[in-house]
C-alpha cells in the first residue's frame, strides 16, 4: 500500500470527525514496503534516513502484523481494513 494512500487513510478519519487512528497494522510484506518506501522519501530530503526504520506517519504507528493487508484501528478499537491501491 502506497504511503500516500495511508496518509490519506488517517487524514479521511478525521474528515469523517472520527479521533485519530491508534494505529496502523500492516502485514510482512506490506510493513516491509512501507519500511523501504518511507526510507527512500526520507532519504531524498535528508541522506542519512537511509538507516531509519520508520513505525508511525503523520503521527500514527504504523506496527506490522502477522495476517497480510493494511487495517487502521481507531480510537475505540474498531477495525477498518484497508483497500490495496493500485500503484
Amino acid at each position: 500500500m502506497p504511503l500516500i494512500s495511508l496518509v490519506e487513510a488517517i487524514y479521511a478519519e478525521s474528515r469523517a470527525g472520527w479521533p485519530p487512528p491508534q494505529r496502523i497494522e500492516l502485514g510482512p510484506v506490506e510493513f516491509r514496503l512501507f519500511q523501504a518506501e518511507h526510507r527512500a522519501e526520507l532519504s531524498e530530503v535528508l541522506p542519512e534516513a537511509e538507516n531509519v526504520y520508520p513505525g508511525s506517519l503523520v503521527g500514527v504507528p504504523v506496527v506490522e502484523a502477522q495476517a497480510p493487508g493494511a487495517v487502521l484501528i481507531r480510537a475505540d478499537g474498531a477495525r477498518v481494513a484497508l483497500e490495496p491501491l493500485q500503484r
